[in-house]
């Protein structure tokens, strides 16, 4: 099987990014220390060590990306189900990229066969169906998937490769580019949406930039308070603030307006300043993983710093992190699985 490599929000970074019956199966149990427990390949069904993207879904399933073992659902800690090239109609064992429409679809960015729209079945038992996508059956640009999310109208907004922004309604393909846009780069690493509908994109050396639906904006270096016009993850808060993770330049703030307000490795707690996945809780505290640092948690004005000398988190690189409905922290590692934090 063909393992495309596309180095993109991986450059400069501490590594490079180097079963049709679907079985769920009970795992050994996982790691536990205090309020950690860790889930890997030598002590759960885990299929790969090195987790790229945790998705909550309505039923409080885990969905996880991972870089070579395919699709996972976790279900209650212990039922594990793995959806692979070998036992499903998923394209691709390298999953970058996971959404969730309001139907229950997935939308799945792989890594070099495009994109996954995944049906789960009504009756219990029933595998579920894949759609699929590429440049071979479709208009998506690009087959190496980097981001995907939904807007409120249900259209899927995607990261594709080096060929900028594509929207998809269901029917239509639409994409933005260098070439027929405003868009600074195409190299698309994050797509966030806020409560008026703008996309908020993070660029590859390109900054962070606003679709409204008719115009374009671009916040870089240049001009506004973006430390590094290398974007590599944008989150959304319950005020509309705009959080941006970069690469090599920290976290920031941005107001939406004017106010611009940056975290890293000199001024604050930031542990490194490469940000790669921004989580929010219900009481504020903003959850940071980060290349190499470990994970970070800012309550607006102290920091707590959560690595593998300090605490169970099995690796430094945390590539995402998630919150759940009872404020649990699902953590995904570079090399160390998953991490479940209370």
């Amino acid at each position: 099987m063909r393992r495309a490599r596309y180095y993109t929000i991986f450059i400069f970074c501490i590594a490079f990014l180097n079963f049709a019956s679907v079985s769920a199966q009970d795992s050994t149990a996982a790691e536990s220390a205090g309020d950690w427990v860790i889930f890997q390949k030598t002590n759960s069904d885990m299929p790969d060590n090195n987790a790229l993207k945790i998705v909550l879904d309505k039923d409080g399933s885990k969905w996880i990306a991972t870089e070579k073992g395919g699709l996972v659902r976790l279900q209650k800690e212990t039922d594990w189900t793995i959806y692979e090239t070998s036992n499903s109609g998923i394209p691709h064992n390298s999953i970058y990229a996971i959404a969730i429409d309001s139907k229950g679809e997935k939308w799945i960015g792989t890594y070099g066969n495009g994109l996954s729209k995944m049906e789960m079945q009504k009756k219990e038992g029933e595998e579920p169906s894949f759609t699929n996508f590429n440049t071979a059956n479709s208009l998506l640009p690009h087959d190496w998937i980097l981001a995907t999310t939904i807007d409120r109208k249900g259209a899927l907004w995607v990261g594709a490769g080096d060929q900028g922004v594509t929207k998809f309604d269901g029917t239509e393909w639409f994409v933005f580019n260098t070439l027929n846009s405003q868009i600074p780069n195409d190299v698309v690493n994050a797509i966030a949406i806020d409560s008026k509908g703008n996309k908020w994109i993070g660029t590859e050396e390109g900054g962070l930039t606003k679709y409204d639906g008719k115009g374009w904006r671009t916040y870089n270096m240049e001009n506004s308070g973006l430390p590094s016009n290398w974007v590599l993850t944008v989150t959304i808060d319950k005020d509309d603030n705009v959080w941006v993770g970069t690469l090599n330049g920290g976290l920031s703030k941005f107001d939406t307006d004017t106010t611009w307000r940056t975290f890293d490795m000199y001024n604050s707690g930031l542990p490194n300043n490469s940000v790669y996945s921004i989580a929010m809780e219900d009481n504020g505290d903003v959850w940071i993983g980060t290349g190499g640092g470990g994970l970070a948690k800012f309550d607006g004005y102290n920091w707590e710093v959560f690595d593998h000398t300090n605490s169970k988190l099995p690796k430094d690189f945390v590539y995402t992190v998630t919150v759940d409905d009872e404020n649990v922290k699902w953590v995904g590692t570079w090399k160390g699985g998953i991490a479940k934090f209370k």
